[in-house]
């Protein structure tokens, strides 16, 4: 026992942080609109506030549960996604709520004492009062239960009484649970799995079938001149097919980026830091602790092979001994500061090489590339410089700024001609040319190295510091108040600004180019042609936009779409005319036909022998076309279809076979069917009626006031 009291907190722990944010979204239920006063209202759900504290609160323990899983901060990208599923589920708790309310469901406080006291309490409290034999400890729990002070403890140890606010947080969880189990069980009083339904499941994922099928694909068996399209059959396909040309709302916006990029500043402080860390390495200071306190992340202290640093960091530890301390150095992202822990043999050797690509270009003489090949080997073997060579004469776009260098590479890495050549040769020599798919390859070998190092390593990332941040923010800011005063597009260009454009639909959360913005979303549907938005925050910077254009929901004018129709009118010509051909060629078969002898009527047609299907998959060579699938329901075996219209043109299609219902295999599956089933049909349910709610509820979103 103490052993389980000792570990509590722990296993608790996790427990806690699962049903928090519910228990969150309860308080802030309860008390939504109660306090009075407050005008930092982010929405209202049916008139009851929800304010910036309450909401900033829910968003805070949501960060900070997926903080405590990641082990890393969420970045603004994923907190416009916390805030974004901490809204939905306060609107979802809200309008539950108030369906309780109006269905007078209720949890007393005796039920939840039946339930915790019990024979079967609540299996999440259950697991952690069960030994390691699977033994639920009674005594144990029922201790918990009456001095939880004495299990779980305040984490900062200055609240007593941590134990017992924990227990009555998780009672209100108890009651909603309880109150949603309530729920469920009258909405779902009605949802029922027949035993017709579950026969049919079960026949369409195991009753086999063997068929014969004749398609008549109208794109190739009627050509376009054996039908004709007026422009009334456009106007009538345009009217009888109106889902195809009604448009969502949409608003086209014109946006300018603000990036961070770090400034000299940044630089020069992080420079100042490596340095002073490197004297501090020199003065025989440990290296291990210097790597605990100015590294941006903890140091693995790994082995490392070529070609895992980069250029510059690897050149430098690989010349440099056991023990030695390499750096400040230099390169894209930042300063690295290493020392060298540990040197060992490899079970890989890696080659570090440089060459010179000659692409067989199509239409060339492939006999003058070979000439020229042969020519740079002699001059590179000859002394000439092989990296003036490469800048001359390759054509590798990725290496000739490197003088046609590629790193260091281990087996696998290159083409296998490539790879063989480079590995058969010795460090200082030039073979080729080697063909390749991708051409000729001359190759000079620099270095052959199996060693393996192992580094302790400070590296400072030279990031955007929180005033160039600011600074960045300011910038963007001036330039949204400017571009209201004067033109949006007009004032980017006399700034030097990139002005870009998207279109946005009314349902979507995604700005296309920039990222998952709903606010912008919610902003541009807000707001009329010419607006120009405040900055929005984006994972790596702002972004400032303006409305360019407003398309509201509706249908495409026919002028606008009418040679866009006509094609598909005459393709709905074409296969009903497909369809005609079908049924002049099902009059000719006789009972007892076989659906092959339509190709001695008409030679054009392919018959083929389906392989065994089921209703319930895709059949091979046809898909998962309804209109076969409902064909061949229809048929005996032996029979033979009428003509069937369906995308493509028309179909005949005569069962051959078709396995007996096994009512034992049913037996057998029968509830297990029935629960999936059940399961899929509660699901759906419950999903169109809280859709329902939602779409019924008086819902005020001003998030956007709060959160850019």
């Amino acid at each position: 026992m103490t052993r389980m009291r000792d570990s509590m907190p722990v296993i608790l722990f996790g427990l806690l942080i699962a049903f928090l944010v519910m228990i969150i979204f309860e308080w802030g239920m309860d008390y939504m609109g109660m306090r009075g006063g407050s005008t930092d209202v982010v929405g209202k759900i049916d008139g009851v506030k929800v304010t910036y504290k309450e909401f900033s609160e829910m968003v805070k323990a949501v960060s900070d549960n997926q903080k405590a899983q990641s082990g890393t901060e969420p970045d603004e990208n994923a907190m416009t996604q916390i805030r974004e599923q901490v809204w939905q589920n306060v609107v979802t708790s809200r309008v539950v709520d108030e369906e309780l309310h109006r269905m007078g469901i209720s949890v007393s406080d005796q039920e939840l004492v039946d339930w915790v006291r019990g024979e079967n309490p609540p299996e999440d409290l259950r697991k952690n009062f069960t030994d390691s034999t699977g033994t639920f400890r009674r005594d144990v729990y029922e201790q918990f239960l009456t001095n939880p002070n004495q299990f779980i403890r305040d984490p900062s140890g200055a609240d007593q009484e941590f134990g017992t606010k924990w227990l009555k947080q998780y009672e209100l969880n108890l009651r909603q649970r309880k109150m949603q189990e309530k729920l469920q069980s009258v909405l779902l009083t009605s949802v029922r799995v027949g035993e017709g339904e579950m026969r049919q499941r079960y026949l369409d994922q195991n009753r086999k079938y063997t068929a014969l099928y004749a398609l008549l694909d109208a794109g190739q068996m009627v050509p376009d001149s054996a039908v004709t399209v007026s422009d009334a059959d456009v106007r009538t396909y345009y009217d009888e097919n109106p889902d195809q040309y009604r448009v969502e709302a949409t608003r086209k916006l014109s946006y300018v980026l603000f990036l961070e990029r770090p400034s000299a500043s940044d630089s020069t402080v992080r420079q100042k830091d490596i340095e002073e860390a490197a004297q501090k390495a020199r003065s025989g200071i440990d290296f291990l602790q210097l790597v605990s306190t100015y590294a941006d992340k903890p140091d693995s202290g790994a082995f490392f092979r070529h070609g895992e640093l980069g250029a510059a960091v690897e050149k430098a530890v690989f010349a440099a001994r056991v023990g030695a301390i390499v750096g400040p150095i230099q390169d894209n992202d930042g300063f690295h500061l290493l020392k060298v822990m540990a040197e060992r043999k490899g079970k890989e050797e890696y080659i570090h090489a440089s060459h010179i690509l000659l692409p067989f270009e199509p239409g060339t003489d492939t006999t003058a590339a070979r000439a020229l090949a042969r020519t740079i080997v002699k001059d590179a073997q000859a002394g000439k410089d092989f990296a003036a060579l490469a800048h001359q004469y390759s054509k590798d776009a990725g290496s000739v700024q490197n003088g046609g260098d590629v790193g260091w590479f281990g087996k696998g890495r290159m083409v296998p001609d490539f790879e063989k050549a480079a590995f058969a040769a010795r460090p200082g020599q030039v073979v080729g040319p080697i063909r390749s798919p991708y051409g000729l390859h001359i190759i000079k070998v620099h270095a052959r190295d199996a060693r393996e190092l192992k580094l302790a390593h400070i590296d400072l990332k030279i990031v955007p510091s929180s005033q160039t941040k600011n600074d960045l923010y300011d910038r963007a800011r001036d330039f949204a108040y400017n571009a209201r005063e004067t033109e949006f597009t007009k004032e980017a260009h006399q700034l030097g600004f990139d002005v870009k454009e998207t279109q946005v639909q009314q349902k979507s959360t995604v700005v296309p180019g920039v990222g998952m913005l709903p606010q912008v979303i919610r902003w541009a549907f807000d707001n009329k042609v010419g607006s120009v938005s405040d900055p929005y925050t984006i994972p790596n910077g702002s972004v400032v936009a303006a409305v360019a254009e407003v398309k509201d929901a509706g249908m495409r004018p026919f002028d606008e779409v009418k040679d866009q129709v006509r094609p598909l009118a005459l393709r709905e010509k074409k296969i009903a005319r497909a369809k005609a051909i079908a049924a002049e060629l099902r009059q000719k078969l006789d009972a007892g036909d076989s659906l092959t002898k339509v190709t001695t009527f008409n030679p054009a047609v392919r018959v083929q022998e389906l392989p065994a299907f089921t209703l319930g998959g895709s059949v091979p060579g046809v898909g998962r076309d309804p209109f076969f699938l409902g064909a061949v329901a229809g048929l005996q075996a032996g029979q033979i279809s009428q003509p069937v219209q369906n995308q493509r043109g028309a179909f005949l299609v005569q069962l051959l076979t078709v396995t007996p219902f096994d009512s034992t295999a049913y037996g057998t599956q029968r509830e297990g069917l029935r629960s999936r089933m059940l399961q899929e049909k509660r699901n759906r349910f419950l999903s169109a009626w809280l859709t329902t709610l939602k779409d019924k509820a008086d819902i005020e979103d001003h998030r956007d006031r709060f959160f850019r």
